[in-house]
């Protein structure tokens, strides 16, 4: 029910300059005055309205915030009223002294309104009963020095009209002053309803139903003795109106009641002058507050609900916002109630412990298997969420979570409570591959530090032979040989511990590699070196038909690495067979390469575990050194570039390892290669390491 902007003729008023507003003001006081002396009952001196008082009102609310204008606007309404009374018959010195009363009722009734309503508006009902508590106020106040200015003066007559004067001017400052404020107001609003046939049908049925109900109350010639059969009209304005109009209604059914009042109509028109003129005025009031309480009610009331309406669709943006966020997490978020219920929980959280069991209703302690770090298990109050319930706050907790598939989750967990015991929430991040490389890492030390102590020690040892004098030309060169293989295997060592730290994803640079060139150059270089007595002769075996998209320097990395495997754990006697073929999966479209030999092969136990940091099997361990770290390296590179690697044993013998890589760059994982790299996604679903 609020207006939108105001339009038209009101606009453009606001923009002429103040001198003509003050003539535009003058000129309605001057019409407003001869409204309200035309509405004398008989030859009284009692009018029934009193339109001028709310022109006033406006006159000096619209220069209030300028001193200049309101001294402008109260010496008008000074000299207007009291020459306008003069000139249509009421006595000079009493037309006098209404005119001095006037301006001081619109000087009061502005300055208690701004006090009231610092907005000046009139948006709700409080706004409105405070403009009426201030025309009442501001009536008694211009009526009481009205009283005793007359009876000062002798004009006993005047005293007599307090109180109708107090009743017809706060009557004109409310309805006046109220739908002007309304109708001028600038304060955005809904845009207006359509004025539909059956809208324009109520509005006819309204002004015929006002009309018939003052014709039934106010014509016959002997009228009922009440008038608030009328009131049914002014309901149905503020119900179903705008503000604007609603008071429009009211104002035009008071102005109705007045011309038929005076006409000699109705149950007023039979009473004393003075009594008809503040009882009309009064159910003017009754019936124009009904209409207007009833339509700015209304108008809070939508206006509330578009709050709240906004308000809801702030906290939905809110609300989908952060789970936004907490749903891109990658720590795992759960929110429980007081009972332990999972209320709220992102995807990370449910990938991490299961979304299944969070949905359960059971204790936490019989869904998950949750330890320490060492392994002890927690008791139900151990618990970070419990203890969280409790209204513990835990902060970076290290627990381990055991899942039924055999899967061991290292978890960093926060919880804290919920305000006012509503439950707990939960924060997990998953540590899994950070504590595993920080458990790679020690055991990585730990390896390194035998491995290249063991070398070391064989040096001081063969060092301080050495020293001896006594030692033959053949000892001391045996000496040196043993220091040379030491020196051979510490060089290896480190080697394969550069190869490993390098063999890593964000540090692959990628692009087309011949894999014909590569394998040729490895078997043609090692075809050239020469073979140790006791080693057997090797017949490499060779179908390059696929290239690779991959990192080169790894590339031929991977392949020394595979293809020298093959030839190290060959047979014993005979010739060893090392076949190397490339082709492309029909399925997947990637290359995939297969080193297949004719040696030792490698036990089902040790299938798996090869591929791990320093693992070496039994039989490969017995047959020839090693550092443990070249399956390793081989997994890191293929795994790297998004692939996977595998070894199966044939019924034959021996050992094939399939390693799967890609053929063109869109193959890579995301943010490998390339500045563009980061839009790509894997070809193989899983292969991304």
């Amino acid at each position: 029910m609020r207006e939108g902007l105001s339009t038209g003729p009101v606009q453009r008023m606001a923009a002429l300059p103040p001198a003509a507003l003050h003539v535009i003001f003058a000129a309605a006081l001057v019409a407003a005055v001869y409204i309200g002396r035309g509405t004398q009952i008989e030859s009284s001196a009692y009018s029934l309205a009193w339109p001028a008082a709310g022109v006033g009102f406006l006159w000096v609310l619209w220069a209030w915030p300028r001193r200049a204008g309101v001294a402008v606007a109260l010496a008008g309404i000074f000299l207007l009223t009291a020459a306008l009374n003069g000139l249509t018959g009421l006595d000079p010195e009493v037309a006098l002294i209404t005119g001095f009363g006037n301006p001081v009722q619109a000087l009061t009734a502005v300055f208690l309104f701004t006090r009231f309503v610092p907005t000046r508006t009139q948006q709700a009902v409080g706004e409105y009963l405070w403009l009426a508590a201030a025309a009442v106020i501001a009536s008694v106040v211009g009526g009481a020095m009205i009283s005793i200015g007359a009876y000062a003066g002798g004009a006993g007559f005047a005293t007599q009209g307090f109180l109708p004067w107090v009743v017809r001017n706060a009557v004109s400052l409310v309805a006046i002053g109220s739908l002007a404020l309304v109708a001028t107001r600038t304060v955005p609003g809904p845009p207006p309803a359509r004025h539909t046939a059956r809208r324009w049908i109520e509005y006819v049925a309204l002004a015929g139903t006002t009309a018939l109900l003052y014709i039934v109350s106010f014509l016959p010639a002997d009228p009922l003795p009440i008038a608030f059969v009328t009131l049914p009209a002014n309901i149905w304005a503020g119900l179903r109106l705008t503000t604007g109009w609603a008071m429009a209604h009211g104002l035009a059914s008071g102005t109705l009641l007045v011309w038929l009042t005076i006409s000699g109509n109705g149950p007023f028109a039979s009473l004393p002058p003075d009594a008809a003129a503040y009882v009309a005025q009064a159910f003017t009031f009754v019936a124009f507050s009904v209409s207007a309480v009833l339509a700015l009610n209304g108008e809070e009331r939508l206006r509330l609900i578009a709050s709240l309406s906004e308000a809801h669709r702030e906290a939905q943006a809110a609300t989908q916002l952060r789970d936004v966020v907490i749903e891109k997490m990658y720590d795992g978020v759960i929110a429980v109630d007081a009972a332990g219920a999972v209320l709220v929980h992102n995807t990370a959280g449910a990938r991490w412990v299961g979304e299944t069991r969070l949905r359960s209703d059971v204790p936490w302690t019989a869904r998950y298997d949750f330890r320490t770090t060492a392994g002890v298990p927690l008791a139900e109050e151990e618990l970070p969420l419990n203890r969280a319930l409790a209204g513990e706050t835990v902060e970076r907790e290290s627990i381990d979570l055991h899942l039924p598939e055999g899967e061991v989750l290292h978890l960093s967990v926060d919880a804290v409570p919920l305000p006012a015991g509503q439950g707990a929430v939960i924060v997990f991040h998953n540590v899994t591959v950070e504590r595993r490389h920080q458990q790679d890492l020690a055991r990585f030390a730990s390896v390194v530090a035998h491995d290249l102590l063991t070398p070391l020690t064989v040096f001081d040892g063969w060092l301080e032979i050495l020293e001896d004098e006594d030692l033959t030309e053949e000892e001391r060169a045996s000496v040196v040989r043993r220091l040379s293989r030491a020196s051979l295997r510490m060089s290896s060592q480190i080697r394969a511990l550069l190869d490993y730290s390098l063999a890593k994803a964000d540090k692959l640079a990628p692009g087309p590699v011949d894999v014909d060139a590569v394998v040729s150059a490895i078997v043609d270089l090692r075809a050239a070196l020469p073979a140790e007595s006791d080693a057997p002769p090797v017949d490499f075996r060779l179908d390059l038909r696929s290239d690779v998209y991959a990192d080169q320097r790894l590339f031929t990395q991977l392949m020394e690495n595979l293809i020298g495997n093959a030839v190290k754990y060959g047979p014993a006697d005979g010739t060893a067979v090392v076949s190397v073929t490339s082709e492309k999966d029909p399925g997947t479209g990637w290359t995939r390469i297969t080193v297949a030999d004719n040696g030792i092969g490698v036990p089902a136990a040790d299938r798996e575990r090869i591929f791990t940091e320093f693992h070496r099997s039994a039989n490969g361990a017995s047959r020839a050194p090693g550092t443990g770290l070249g399956l390793a390296i081989c997994r890191r590179i293929v795994e790297g570039h998004g692939g996977d690697i595998r070894v199966e044993s044939p019924p034959t013998g021996g050992a094939v390892f399939i390693a799967t890589l890609p053929a063109s760059p869109e193959q890579l994982p995301a943010g490998i290669g390339s500045a563009d790299a980061g839009s790509r996604v894997p070809a193989r679903g899983g292969a991304a390491s």
